[in-house]
């Protein structure tokens, strides 16, 4: 019972919210309030148990507390904080039938204790008020009505309890505000690498490959014309120039791929197929934007590779549907001269990328068996429909 009290204490309300009329008014005309009270309860006191020396102690002790209730929250522990609202309680209450503004203490004791302290310790404190308010109504006038007058007195608590609704709820608003900015910007960080990272893909797709590929062949043609044989020199340059070429290709392809909101995929895998090379695209029905650029582009990205680890080689590409995925194999047999290892081996990585982007499968390996023993297979399985295309330039 303690520790939730305690608990209860440490969570309360220490702050109003900012931005309402109400509590800059309260924040900067309390003390100007409290001093008028107080002014107005000591010049109309009555004696106290036939005392007024004891009427003026009663009232000072009441404001006294009545201006520590002002001092900031963060200056003062929940402990001495209950301490000062219990005080003010008390005191006001004992005040009470010190005269007609008197009451006014008990008034600003019971909306205090609403405005600051969590409901259940509000209640108490106001219990706690009304009864030794009433106690000293019993000692000191015989007005039955008064009776009355303390018992409405109390539930001047519920306004005070209503105001620490209203800043509770414009605080939970404004944090609420701030984890929505939070998000915001948590998101578009992620979109930004998502992008970077759909970038960098890009980029290595259409262009690494075309520029690793014409590096490779003039290096060789370089040795061709060295070792006397300006013929096959000549030969590997018209090779290079067509890398190029099929680069700017690539490069049309892709922006158009990112331009366009639907991608044919038969007319866009026909054009990106060689001679030579077999292409297998049955009817696919809807393809959401997305799967069909990844599809495009892991197709060219296994292509690439195929042309430049197996030159010559017979090349198999088969895209299909199957119930809600798209399916798709390039698959081609080994080469006439050994495999290159000059590729960065980022190629692969792309691929495997952009079948996780869209919660896909696939499988990347040798060929053990079969027409294509030797070779080299790319397979992967793809989500007919996603919602991903943010990742995707779409």
């Amino acid at each position: 019972m303690l520790s939730r009290l305690r608990r209860e204490l440490e969570t309360s309300d220490e702050q109003p919210a900012s931005g309402a009329w109400l509590d800059l008014f309260d924040e900067r005309a309390q003390p100007f309030i409290t001093t008028g009270l107080l002014v107005l309860a000591l010049l109309t006191a009555n004696p106290v148990g036939g005392r007024m020396w004891l009427s003026y102690v009663l009232l000072a002790a009441s404001g006294a507390f009545a201006y520590a209730r002002l001092v900031p929250a963060t200056l003062l522990g929940p402990l001495a904080r209950l301490a000062v609202s219990v005080g003010f309680c008390v005191t006001a209450g004992v005040a009470f039938g010190a005269g007609d503004w008197a009451v006014s203490m008990v008034i600003l004791a019971c909306g205090h204790v609403g405005t600051v302290w969590p409901p259940r310790v509000a209640v108490l404190l106001t219990v706690l008020t009304v009864a030794v308010a009433s106690a000293s109504n019993a000692l000191g006038s015989a007005d039955p009505w008064l009776w009355y007058t303390v018992l409405l007195i109390g539930l001047c608590v519920l306004p005070g309890l209503a105001t620490q609704n209203r800043r509770r709820t414009l605080r939970l608003s404004a944090q609420l505000v701030e984890q929505t900015q939070l998000t915001a910007e948590s998101d578009a960080r992620a979109s930004a690498l998502a992008e970077r990272t759909r970038i960098a893909r890009e980029i290595h797709d259409v262009l690494a490959h075309s520029l690793s590929g014409v590096s490779l062949q003039l290096d060789l043609a370089d040795a061709q014309f060295e070792a006397g044989r300006p013929e096959q020199g000549r030969a590997t340059v018209q090779r290079a120039r067509g890398l190029v070429v099929e680069g700017l290709d690539e490069a049309r392809r892709a922006v158009r791929a990112l331009r366009e909101g639907t991608i044919d995929l038969p007319v866009t895998l026909g054009r990106m197929v060689q001679p030579g090379e077999q292409l297998t695209c049955a009817e696919l029905g809807d393809v959401g934007a997305a799967t069909a650029a990844e599809v495009v582009r892991i197709v060219q990205e296994a292509l690439t590779n195929a042309r430049r680890h197996a030159q010559g080689a017979p090349v198999r590409v088969t895209v299909a549907r199957s119930g809600a995925e798209i399916q798709l194999e390039v698959v081609n047999g080994p080469g006439a001269e050994a495999a290159s290892d000059a590729g960065s081996g980022m190629g692969l990585v792309g691929i495997r990328e952009r079948v996780e982007l869209l919660d896909g499968r696939h499988e990347i390996g040798p060929v053990n068996d079969g027409e294509y023993a030797g070779g080299w297979r790319v397979a992967a399985a793809l989500p007919a429909q996603t919602e991903n295309a943010g990742n995707n330039g779409n």
